[in-house]
């Protein structure tokens, strides 16, 4: 199984980042009195920019695990990442080992993060991977849109840092519970309860941004897509 780190240096490595973000930029949180204080719960946010873990795992009310691609988990990044509680994720490819983990993060009544656009670019969350839903599905777990804006501005690299004094917001939504008619390991299944969370999703980063006057950008980064999959699970 995909090793995790101890929730308490998760939450040590939060304590860490919440100064230095506030430090050097302007983050600013709405729709944490929505969020339930205990029990499992799936963070799905859109996948803007570099900082975008950081910036959610700071904004929320407590600590989280994040689904990361295993490409951070190589140096510099890895120790960062183990320390920080990221559960290594192969992107390419649904990882069985990724998905043993989480449920297993989920089973304890931990908070998880998953970007399910899979990575970096406009945050319009125009099409998405199917790990959430599958874990939100064979988990029974509620599922939390999250919106992610000012992490990256249009002309921006996904991996450059914004600038300092950036104005950043995360804005949480209601969470909901997907309902399915049928067995969730099915492929069609995870698909339309995948369906269900990007619609969600993509609504309420729109409604974020015209609520907070942050711009989503205008451009996607030549970067090449990753597969839409399912859990290898599913039939």
């Amino acid at each position: 199984m995909t090793p995790i780190g101890s929730l308490r240096s998760a939450s040590q490595s939060r304590r860490l980042l919440a100064p230095l973000l506030r430090s050097w930029y302007r983050p600013t949180v709405l729709g944490v009195e929505t969020l339930p204080r205990r029990g499992a719960v799936i963070f799905v946010a859109n996948h803007l920019g570099f900082l975008d873990a950081a910036l959610l795992s700071v904004a929320s009310p407590r600590p989280l695990r994040t689904l990361a691609p295993d490409e951070l988990f190589e140096p510099p990044l890895d120790r960062v990442a183990k320390v920080a509680g990221h559960i290594s994720m192969d992107p390419t490819w649904p990882d069985l080992a990724a998905m043993a983990a989480a449920t297993q993060v989920l089973r304890a009544g931990e908070a998880l993060a998953v970007f399910p656009e899979g990575r970096r670019g406009d945050g319009r969350v125009a099409s998405i991977r199917h790990e959430a839903a599958y874990l939100a599905l064979t988990t029974d777990t509620p599922v939390v849109p999250t919106a992610i804006l000012g992490t990256r501005q249009t002309g921006m690299a996904v991996d450059a840092l914004p600038r300092r004094k950036a104005r950043m917001a995360v804005v949480f939504d209601q969470p909901f519970t997907l309902s399915s008619h049928g067995d969730v390991y099915r492929r069609c299944v995870v698909a339309a309860a995948g369906e269900t969370i990007r619609q969600r999703l993509a609504d309420h980063v729109g409604r974020a941004s015209y609520l907070t006057g942050l711009r989503l950008p205008d451009d996607r980064p030549d970067v090449p897509a990753t597969p839409e999959r399912t859990h290898p699970d599913a039939r």
